[in-house]
């Protein structure tokens, strides 16, 4: 049921704005390619960091937008994830927004530090954002993600507040710069997938067990920006604040719970 109720708006998108149907790829057109290079934990709570560097892409058709997620994807300050999204509802001071996404799960075997842990399994993973914008420089956002593949992955909403910084200095410029602060809460399952240690986990490693209630888990301060270049060329760049909170910081198998995320990125749109 679950997927079936995220499906159809998506396919109700799909149908309200006809698009090329001479097959499945020529139904979009391109919309932006890049590569971005990203500096983060190498899982939540580790004291290890992990790079990354990503092509990005993004392909339009109609009222959807398909992406591996990343900067080029999102609208400033809005979590950027990959998968298959549609425009549901815009209005001047709101909008609706669903999409579907691939998780690839965690084998907690390749982490040194996770090693003898469950596993996260892959799954497809939905997600709504409604964002109300409370004045022309300040936002409101909802989001929602749930596992439409009942994998017992667990369910978690977040609220974002934005801000597009637009100083004087910048007024004719191409700059774009926003900041904002998020707060995430997850269901027990998501919770301790994440931070929890079983029966069967403590049997294989070193760790106790611990089990987590649904809460408030992490939040995080962020600052975007991006710079339009000659031609249709953008270069881009994030920077985030976490922190893991209450139980989830208290986890035996967390080392830092708080670290400093980046990224850059450059890329270019059609």
């Amino acid at each position: 049921m679950g997927v079936l109720a995220l499906a159809w708006p998506l396919a109700a998108a799909a149908q309200a704005e006809p698009i090329a149907t001479a097959g499945p790829l020529s139904a979009y057109r391109l919309g932006a390619l890049g590569v971005s290079v990203s500096r983060r934990p190498e899982f939540a709570g580790g004291d290890r960091v992990s790079w990354s560097f990503t092509p990005n892409f993004v392909l339009h058709g109609g009222r959807l937008t398909l992406s591996n997620g990343g900067p080029l994807a999102s609208r400033a300050g809005e979590p950027a994830e990959a998968g298959l999204a549609a425009d549901l509802f815009s209005r001047d001071r709101l909008s609706l927004r669903a999409s579907l996404n691939f998780e690839p799960g965690r084998k907690s075997g390749d982490i040194g530090r996770l090693a003898g842990l469950h596993d996260i399994p892959a799954h497809l993973r939905g997600r709504v954002l409604v964002a109300w914008r409370l004045h022309p420089q300040w936002e409101l956002m909802g989001v929602w993600r749930g596992d439409l593949t009942d994998r017992g992955t667990g369910t978690s909403a977040e609220a974002v507040l934005l801000h597009e910084w637009r100083p004087e200095f910048l007024a004719h410029g191409r700059w774009r710069v926003s900041a904002g602060v998020a707060a995430q809460w997850r269901d027990a399952r998501q919770a301790n997938q994440l931070h929890g240690v079983t029966q069967e986990d403590a049997s294989r490693s070193a760790f106790p067990v611990y089990r987590l209630n649904a809460g408030i888990t992490d939040a995080r301060a962020f600052a975007n920006w991006r710079r339009e270049l000659d031609g249709q060329w953008v270069v881009y760049g994030t920077v985030a604040y976490e922190a893991l909170l209450r139980e989830a910081a208290h986890s035996p198998i967390v080392q830092q719970p708080r670290a400093i995320s980046m990224g850059m990125g450059l890329g270019r749109r059609f």
